[in-house]
């Protein structure tokens, strides 16, 4: 008989017991189970449900946090590009030679009259000469305006160191001195000089205050107003007097 034959007449008992003694394990229907290829656990597990992880609630403070500050060295860098920008001036580009317009010239005067109190004349010019005499002789105007008066427009040429004024009919109304560069054809008088050489190249003065000297002449008024701080001379007029 085999062995195969004799453990067939063995009972159940005695086959585990010898299978222990072998050192052998007899293989129970639940690591038979566990082991048993191409076959999945079917014992049911008990449910869990997972506790929702607390969440810290935000504050007002952490929203409003400002954001971290730069390091300093980034922040020295960039303070001190504001710094070079605000210190560095805008390059300009040059304008061209041909861009670039002369100043108008001056015009010349010629002092063919000079003042004198029986004929007054500035400038050469006599009260009462015509506009297109004036503009004859100095030429055209810088700039040209019209001074609104109530009884006679003025039409002013602005000559830039003098003025002239005209009347509707075209008829030289006044002269105003304004550039100490200009010789105005007072024997030498020019603004910005004092009243000792008024005197001296006009005579006394038919009104003398310390602001205002005037010479009188027939149809006109020769006016010099005087800086009573300095005792020099600052505005020359030559004008028509209304009688």
């Amino acid at each position: 008989m085999t062995t195969k034959s004799k453990l067939h007449t063995l009972s159940p008992a005695t086959i585990v017991l010898i299978l222990l003694l072998s050192g052998c394990t007899y293989p129970t229907s639940e690591s038979a189970h566990q082991h048993q290829p191409g076959t999945q656990d079917m014992t049911p597990q008990p449910l869990t449900l997972a506790e929702p992880t607390p969440t810290s609630p935000s504050s007002p403070a952490a929203i409003d946090e400002p954001a971290p500050a730069a390091p300093p060295a980034a922040a020295n860098a960039a303070s001190d590009k504001v710094s070079l920008a605000s210190v560095e001036p805008a390059v300009k580009s040059e304008p061209s030679v041909s861009e670039v317009k002369p100043a108008p010239a001056k015009p010349k005067i010629d002092i063919r009259d000079p003042y004198n109190q029986a004929k007054p004349t500035l400038l050469g010019l006599t009260l009462n000469s015509s506009k297109e005499g004036v503009t004859t002789r100095y030429g055209k105007p810088t700039e040209q305006f019209v001074m609104d008066e109530d009884t006679d427009p003025i039409t002013v040429l602005d000559y830039k160191d003098f003025l002239v004024g005209f009347n509707k009919k075209n008829q030289l109304t006044f002269i105003d001195i304004r550039s100490a560069e200009i010789n105005p054809g007072l024997n030498g008088l020019k603004l910005g000089q004092s009243t000792s050489q008024v005197f001296e190249a006009l005579g006394k003065p038919d009104t003398n205050t310390s602001f205002v000297l005037t010479y009188k002449s027939t149809g006109a008024v020769l006016k010099l107003d005087i800086d009573p701080k300095t005792d020099k001379v600052n505005s020359i007029k030559l004008f028509t007097l209304q009688e």
